[in-house]
C-alpha cells in the first residue's frame, strides 16, 4: 500500500456568517490521482487555500508527510512540495516562458542568475512531456494548453509532491487534454500525488482513482472511481437524483427568420452563411481554433466585418460597435464571463442594469424603484443565488454569475441571444439549470446561437447544429442525425 502523504483530519473553516467546511476528514496517497468533487460554493477551494496555506482552518488538522499540522502558510506549504495551478494562469505574458517557468526560483549565487541553466532545465523538462517548446518565446505566442504546461513545469521545478489541478482542462481540446492526462499519469509513476478538479464528469473516470464529493461543506462521500457511476457521482453532488441531464426539449422554432448571414468574412471568419429562426436555438460546434467566438464577436460588432451582409429582422444591419448590436436586440454573452461579461467589483444590482441603464434615466436622475424593481424581477425569474443585490458579483459563483449576465441582457429586450460556452467551469447542478434558461428562453421566443466545445451538450440543448473549422462553416446537422462521431469528423475536416 502506497504511503500516506495528506490527510485532513476533521477540519473546518468559518467565516462571519458562514460555516465553509464542516469536519472535512479524507487522506491522498503517495501517486493517486483524487478527484474532488462538488459544486460551485461546495468548499473545494476552500478546502484547497486550506492546504496552500491562504485559509487558516478554524478546527482540526492537516497531517502533512507524517507531521500534525494546525496551519500551514504559503511558504512552508511550497517548500513541503504543494503546487497549485489555478484556471486563472498566474503568467506573465510578454516575458520569455523560461523566465515564468523559473519566477522566484533563479538559479544562481543572488547576484548573477544562471541562465543557461534555467534554459537547459526548461528543456529538460517540456522534452520529458515530449513537447517540442523553445523556452525562448514569449508566453504570449502560447495557446493555452501550452500556458496550462508551464504552470505544471513551474511545479516540477519546486520539486512539486502534492499537484492541485482547478478546472485543467476547461480551455483545452481533445488532443490538448490527452497530453495533460499523458503528463499526469507520468507524475504519478514517479510518486506525485495529484487533487484534480473538475466538472467534466468524464474526464474522472479516465485519469482518477478515487473521489471526495463535498456538498454545501460537508463530505457526503468518498468512492473509489472503478466502483461508482456517473449517476453516483451527481447525486453526491447535488443531493438528488437528475433523471433528465438535459431538459425535456420541443423545439420552438419557427419559419421566420431572424438573422439572416451571407458570405461574412471578418477576424478570421470566412465566407459565413447561415439563417437563424425565431425560437431556434442554434448550436455553433468547433475545436479550440475553429473561429466560432471570432464570428460572434463579429455578429455582435466587437471586431470589424470585411465584407458579407447580415440581416435583422429583414432589415440589413451594418452595426460598427457593440451598442449598434444591443440597439438591434442582439446580446452577447461572452466566453470569458469574468474578464468580459462582468464588473466583478460591481454589485449583482449594478451588473444586472449595466446595458439597459439608459432605459431608467430621465432628464439625468435614474429612477430607483423602477431599476429595484427589474433587478428584482429578473433575479428572481433566473433564481440567482445571492445574500443580497448589493453584493459584489465576484463572491457569487460561476453559475450564479452567468445567470446575472443572463439576466443584463433580458433587461435590454433582446430579441437575438449569443451564448459563448454558457456553462464552462460551472457545475453539474447549475449546467442544468442553465439548459433549462437556455430552453425557456426559446420557448419564449428568443433565438439563441450556442457555441459549446463540448458536442454532447450542443446534442442535448440544440434544434440544430452548425460545424466550423478553420474559421469556415463546414456543415449543418439537423436533430435527426446528431451524433458525436459526425460532429467529431466534421469539425476535423473529415467529411
Amino acid at each position: 500500500m502506497n504511503q500516506t502523504v495528506l490527510a485532513f483530519k476533521g477540519v473546518s473553516k468559518s467565516f462571519p456568517g458562514v460555516q465553509a467546511l464542516k469536519k472535512i476528514s479524507f487522506s491522498l496517497q503517495e501517486g493517486e490521482v483524487l478527484a474532488l468533487l462538488g459544486e460551485n460554493g461546495a468548499g473545494k477551494s476552500t478546502l484547497v487555500k486550506c492546504l496552500t496555506g491562504a485559509n487558516v482552518p478554524t478546527e482540526g488538522t492537516i497531517e502533512l508527510f507524517g507531521k500534525e499540522y494546525k496551519k500551514l502558510d504559503p511558504i512552508f506549504a511550497r517548500k513541503s512540495g504543494i503546487s497549485a495551478v489555478y484556471q486563472e494562469f498566474n503568467l506573465v505574458p510578454d516575458l520569455p516562458i523560461v523566465e515564468n517557468v523559473f519566477m522566484g526560483n533563479n538559479p544562481g549565487n543572488g547576484l548573477i542568475v544562471d541562465y543557461q541553466q534555467m534554459l537547459r532545465r526548461s528543456k529538460e523538462i517540456f522534452q520529458s512531456f515530449g513537447l517540442d517548446i523553445d523556452p525562448n518565446d514569449n508566453v504570449s505566442t502560447l495557446s493555452p494548453a501550452m500556458m496550462q504546461i508551464v504552470e505544471v513545469a513551474k511545479a516540477i521545478l519546486l520539486n512539486v509532491k502534492i499537484l492541485i489541478l482547478d478546472e485543467p482542462t476547461a480551455p483545452l481540446t481533445a488532443n490538448e487534454t490527452e497530453i495533460l492526462f499523458h503528463i499526469i499519469r507520468d507524475l504519478k509513476t514517479k510518486g506525485v500525488s495529484v487533487i484534480y478538479i473538475s466538472h467534466r464528469l468524464e474526464e474522472i473516470f479516465e485519469i482518477c482513482d478515487r473521489a471526495v464529493i463535498l456538498r454545501d461543506g460537508e463530505q457526503v462521500g468518498e468512492t473509489l472511481i472503478k466502483d461508482t457511476t456517473r449517476k453516483d457521482l451527481i447525486r453526491m453532488m447535488i443531493g438528488r437524483e437528475l433523471t433528465n441531464y438535459y431538459p425535456e426539449h420541443t423545439s420552438k422554432a419557427t419559419d421566420e427568420v431572424v438573422m439572416r448571414v451571407r458570405d461574412l468574412c471578418g477576424n478570421g471568419a470566412r465566407n459565413v452563411s447561415f439563417d437563424l429562426h425565431k425560437g431556434e436555438i442554434l448550436g455553433v460546434a468547433g475545436l479550440v481554433g475553429a473561429g466560432r467566438t471570432e464570428l460572434m464577436t463579429v455578429l455582435f460588432c466587437d471586431a470589424k466585418r470585411e465584407s458579407g451582409t447580415v440581416t435583422v429582422n429583414g432589415k440589413e444591419f451594418n452595426g460598427k460597435h457593440p451598442w449598434d448590436a444591443i440597439a438591434n436586440g442582439i446580446a452577447y454573452l461572452p466566453e470569458d464571463r469574468k474578464r468580459m461579461g462582468l464588473l466583478l467589483d460591481k454589485s449583482v444590482a449594478a451588473n444586472t442594469t449595466l446595458a439597459s441603464i439608459k432605459k431608467y434615466c430621465r432628464f439625468g436622475v435614474i429612477n430607483a424603484k423602477q431599476e429595484l424593481e427589474s433587478i428584482k424581477y429578473y433575479c428572481d425569474k433566473l433564481e440567482v443565488k445571492t445574500a443580497g443585490y448589493d453584493k459584489e458579483v465576484q463572491y457569487l459563483s460561476g453559475g450564479n454569475q452567468q445567470k446575472v449576465i443572463v439576466g443584463k441582457w433580458l433587461d435590454t429586450d433582446s430579441d437575438i441571444i449569443i451564448f459563448d460556452e454558457p456553462t464552462r467551469g460551472i457545475d453539474v447542478g447549475t449546467k442544468h439549470e442553465i439548459y433549462a434558461i437556455i430552453d425557456q428562453l426559446a420557448d419564449e421566443g428568443h433565438s439563441i446561437l450556442m457555441v459549446s466545445s463540448e458536442f454532447e451538450e450542443l446534442i442535448g440543448v440544440a434544434d440544430r447544429i452548425l460545424v466550423m473549422a478553420e474559421g469556415a462553416l463546414v456543415g449543418s446537422v439537423e436533430k435527426e442525425r446528431f451524433n458525436k462521431e459526425l460532429l467529431l469528423d466534421m469539425a476535423s475536416g473529415d467529411r
